[in-house]
Parts: C-alpha cells; structure tokens; sequence
C-alpha cells in the first residue's frame, strides 16, 4: 500500500475506536498505549481465524493437530516414533497426554479427546476399541545384596521378600499387582492379600517410580518396557515367574465420528511400535 493508503485506514481505525492509536513522529509513528491493545486485539483474532480454519481440515492427511491419550508407560514408547512422523510431516502437531485409563475412557465418551490407548478392553457402547498388542509386567525388585550367599538368595521366597520390602505404591500399582499374582503361576504369590502388603512409598511419577525400588527401599509391579528408559535398570531383577504375565492394549475412539484423515498415520505408527 502507498502511505497515503496507510494514513487513510489507520484514521478509519481511529474513528472506530474513538480514541489516538498513533503517535505522528515525522515520517515515522508510535503506537499509543490504546494502539498497542489494538495490535495484541488484532493479533489474537488473527490466531483465532488461523485455528477455525485448521479445525476445518479434517481430510488433510498431515496436518493439524493429534491428541492421543495413554499412560506414561505406553508415552515413553510410542512418543519417540511419533517424533519421527512429525519430522516428516512438519504441518502435523503431535500431542501426547499422559492420564489414567478411567480419564482415557470418560474423555473419548464426551468427545474430548479423540483417540487413547488403554489396557484391557473397554465394555462401553461410548466408545470402540481396537486390539494392539500385548504388554508385558514386571515384578521389580532391587537387585540381590552382594553380601548374601546364594543360598540365603534362594530360600528367601518370593512373598517373604516382597513382604519385607514393601510396596513403592503408584497410580497403577494395585491394578498391576492383582493382575500379576492371579496370573503369574506362583503358589507363593497366590498365598499373598495384596491389601495387606505395606506401603513403603509412593509417587506418581513414571519416571521415578523405579529409584526407590534401586536403592533397596520396596519393590513394585511395571510393564518391563519401563526399564529401557531409566538410569537404574543395572541396579534391579525382574522376577522371573512361571506364567509370562501381560495385559493387552487396545486404541479407543469414540464410535460416532469418523476421525480425521491425519490421525490415520498415527495409529500406524502406535501398532507398529506396540505390536
């Protein structure tokens, strides 16, 4: 636009506001503190229209923003692959929102939240759920003292020595420890009431769950993917059971809209990973 052009709309813009936005500075202009919540005004319509329309874009197959909701165990595997898809496709925005499985489900039913990955198959008419894979569970343990013999090690059953160490409690810990006696196969593990376990500690914190547990101070019940992401894997034993215990993993959508054509790629992406 030419100067004149500019002059003319900003004197417009004035009338409309009924107030000074500018400063005349000789050939130059300063924006009066009015004129500054005019720009901050305009500019956050300008976001809001740029959002409207990307909201629009259902069938723009990488573009646009995903939101996938899971637990912090399935976050650490399926973010870095997410990550690479995103590199690829500059114009998609991956979102991961860590969150219980009840948070998961309740979202996908009022339309919050468009996909989740939860365990166990959801018996809900509110939602769909489609079959990934299996997760594997872990009874971690801190790893045996050096200055016991071998024999003290192996006639310290497993319930007596989960019994002395106490539970590092977290979100998921109850759900995983009840699955784990039932199904693991292990009559000293059947003998156990895990109500009655003591609680050693608590924290609700992926990522930290597992040093308490290095350090001697409990133990706790965590998909085996966990150990691939902490510092502290060389300071722990998995216990080995007599049944493989896992739970199997599900994606959840709402049934009655179809999801957007970018979410396509995603949910390749996590069976991949997952399978």
């Amino acid at each position: 636009m030419t100067q004149p052009g500019v002059s003319q709309h900003i004197k417009r813009l004035e009338e409309a506001c009924g107030c000074d936005l500018v400063v005349r500075l000789g050939k130059g202009i300063q924006l009066t503190e009015q004129g500054q919540r005019v720009l901050a005004y305009a500019k956050g319509q300008q976001e809001k229209e740029l959002a409207f329309i990307t909201s629009l874009k259902f069938d723009v197959p990488f573009e646009g923003k995903c939101v996938i909701g899971c637990s912090g165990a399935i976050a650490q595997r399926i973010y870095p692959a997410l990550l690479s898809v995103q590199l690829r496709h500059p114009a998609l925005h991956i979102h991961v929102e860590v969150a219980p499985r009840q948070r998961i489900l309740a979202s996908i039913a009022d339309n919050t939240l468009s996909l989740g990955i939860v365990t166990n198959e959801a018996e809900s008419d509110e939602v769909i759920c489609s079959y990934l894979g299996e997760e594997t569970l872990g009874l971690i343990l801190p790893r045996a003292d050096g200055n016991d013999t071998q024999e003290q090690n192996s006639a310290r059953t497993i319930d007596k020595r989960i019994a002395s160490l106490g539970l590092i409690n977290h979100p998921d810990a109850m759900h995983y420890l009840h699955r784990y006696i039932n199904d693991s196969g292990d009559p000293h593990l059947r003998s156990l009431n895990p109500m009655k376990i003591k609680t050693s500690g608590y924290i609700n914190q992926l990522s930290q769950i597992l040093i308490p547990v290095s350090r001697g101070l409990g133990f706790t019940v965590l998909p085996t993917s966990t150990l691939a992401f902490v510092n502290v894997a060389d300071k722990l034993d998995v216990y080995e059971p007599k049944n493989n215990v896992t739970e199997p993993l599900y994606s959840v959508q709402t049934p009655h809209n179809a999801l957007p054509a970018r979410y396509q790629i995603v949910k390749e992406t996590i069976a991949e990973v997952l399978r």
